[in-house]
């Protein structure tokens, strides 16, 4: 159960406490049994194998087979294939994506424009003068037809006065509590869960392989960057868009920028070239949009000397999304199915080349587990006991916190669960796991915030069960996502940063709490840190136990196993 602080103490957890020791336990369990060759040399070649497997997998689970999807397999293979006459080098792998419309939703309004909606409605007492001046009096009285009346310029009014007058830090934070709450009006989701998952994974596919991704939006710089890594793994040096001027100021010998109700510049059309030479300084070889303005961004990508691939996401899944392309006023993509048609690109039919739409549509994140016998049982729930008479808010080991060793979490599409079941149930039964002696040996806590700590019992890994964890990583990888919303979970945390969190954590658990990250433990329950510091510091008497069972569960808020999906019996 990862704790629920920051991603920093996600990574943590799924280390060692205190920081990795200079020899980790993982690597002297392995030392210890380098005189047994054949479980080495099986190992090892179980290893290659599973490596093998991970290759093969489906880089694009939520794509229909076709030639869209084909396209974007084939042009990341010819280029990243040393000895391939398109071979490109690593640093001229870049990839730039249109945010509205390309990698989450943009419909019926752009989600920016929703923000400065929402800012008139707080901002409005300190602006009387608003219930007269247009736009802002009809946006009041929910008129947006008569706002929307007076074009670019009653919008730029709009924008100078919603987003302009604080500095740069205050209003990232008012971006950040916005958008952890805020819904799209006409599908009650939240914005952040309208993110299009066929895309996550082309963003997630070309990172593997490589490339550098990189936003060039439209939109506002300084209200992309707070949430973009959040939502698509990009960092906020990797987000490109409009801006206002900004002014060095003192204010009270702290300084500070602040922002100034004047464009600074436009991000759009024929500025999204200009704004790629200046923020990236070499050209992108792959180019993703969504509609005429996106067009000059498609053009100098594909004007490039050696390979380059442009791909159009076209909408026209009125069922499971909006439709709209030619004659749309604020997403127009007209022109640019024409050059599309004309130069070969790649235009992406949402309704036919896309399995699914939104991650949140059936994803369920997931955490497949081993159940300790009655020894780890016993030794779990004394330790528990202890921690609730200390503190009794604390949780207890029940259905909602099932004592459990974590061997792997991800990100599964619902409708494949039933396949990921029988693939993991060939590994279990293959695997003779209530055989397998674990040696519990230490104490430890991971702190979380507010002076308490989720505390557990470690066991020492073994070459058993760095191998079961091996092949569970692998049966499980065709059907891993490896992205997801909070929307997969349980329940969320009405934090958007405890759910970046845990997102992150479950998305990447692959890397970081596997193989010689892995640390088999069993979470007892929490306490404050100085309570728990006096628990590690005394003796640990160290026992054997053993695997009684395997189960899958849903994810629950902080990583717990909240909801049981499937059990095996292994007796």
């Amino acid at each position: 159960m990862p704790p629920a602080a920051t991603n920093a103490t996600l990574v943590k957890h799924a280390g060692w406490p205190g920081g990795r020791p200079a020899t980790s336990p993982a690597r002297q369990s392995i030392c210890y049994s380098v005189k047994n060759i054949r479980s080495l040399v099986a190992l090892l070649a179980f290893t290659i194998a599973s490596l093998t497997l991970t290759r093969a997998a489906d880089p694009l689970p939520a794509w229909n087979d076709g030639p869209a999807k084909q396209s974007i397999i084939d042009f990341v293979t010819k280029v990243t294939t040393p000895g391939s006459p398109d071979f490109v080098p690593v640093p001229e792998r870049i990839a730039t994506f249109d945010n509205d419309g390309t990698l989450w939703c943009e419909k019926p309004l752009p989600v920016q424009l929703y923000f400065a909606l929402d800012r008139v409605k707080t901002l409005a007492p300190a602006h009387p003068e608003w219930e007269t001046n247009e736009p802002f009096a009809s946006i009041l009285k929910g008129d947006l037809k008569t706002a929307a009346a007076g074009g670019e310029h009653a919008l730029m009014e709009l924008l100078m006065a919603t987003h302009t007058g604080n500095t740069t830090e205050e209003f990232e934070q008012i971006v950040k509590d916005w958008i952890a709450t805020a819904k799209n009006p006409a599908t009650g989701k939240r914005f952040l869960d309208m993110t299009y998952q066929p895309m996550l994974e082309v963003l997630a596919y070309l990172r593997a392989n490589g490339f550098k991704n990189f936003v060039v939006s439209g939109g506002g710089i300084e209200f992309m960057r707070p949430w973009m890594e959040q939502a698509y793994d990009i960092p906020p040096e990797q987000v490109i868009g409009s801006s206002v001027k900004t002014q060095f100021e003192l204010r009270d010998g702290v300084p500070v920028l602040v922002r100034l109700p004047e464009l600074n510049f436009n991000d759009d059309k024929g500025g999204k070239p200009v704004s790629i030479n200046l923020h990236i300084g070499r050209r992108p070889i792959m180019a993703f949009g969504n509609s005429d303005g996106d067009l000059q961004m498609l053009q100098y990508t594909g004007a490039g000397s050696g390979a380059r691939y442009c791909l159009y996401v076209h909408h026209d899944d009125a069922a499971r999304e909006f439709a709209y392309d030619r004659q749309d006023r604020l997403a127009r993509l007209d022109q640019g199915l024409d050059v599309a048609a004309a130069k070969g690109w790649t235009v992406v039919s949402m309704k036919n080349d896309w399995k699914t739409i939104f991650p949140a549509d059936g994803i369920t994140a997931t955490d497949i587990l081993l159940e300790p016998d009655a020894t780890m049982l016993q030794h779990a729930a004394a330790d528990n006991a202890r921690l609730l008479k200390e503190y009794s808010q604390g949780f207890a080991l029940d259905a909602t916190h099932t004592p459990h060793i974590t061997m792997l979490q991800c990100f599964v599409s619902t409708t494949n669960l039933d396949k990921l079941y029988a693939a993991e149930e060939k590994v279990l039964a293959a695997a003779n796991v209530t055989a397998m002696k674990l040696e519990a040996f230490k104490r430890y806590y991971i702190p979380a915030g507010g002076g308490l700590g989720v505390a557990g019992i470690c066991a020492k890994p073994t070459p058993e069960i760095l191998k079961l964890q091996a092949d569970i990583i692998a049966a499980a990888s065709p059907f891993n996502l490896r992205r997801g919303t909070i929307g997969a979970f349980t329940a969320g945390h009405d934090n958007s940063t405890l759910d970046a969190a845990i997102i992150g954590y479950v998305s990447k658990f692959e890397q970081i709490g596997a193989g010689d990250h892995f640390n088999p433990h069993v979470s007892t329950g929490n306490a404050p840190t100085a309570f728990l510091d006096q628990m590690n510091a005394e003796q640990f008497e160290p026992f054997t136990f053993s695997p009684a069972g395997a189960a899958v569960y849903q994810l629950g808020p902080f990583g717990t196993a909240a909801r049981q999906l499937k059990e095996w019996d292994l007796k």
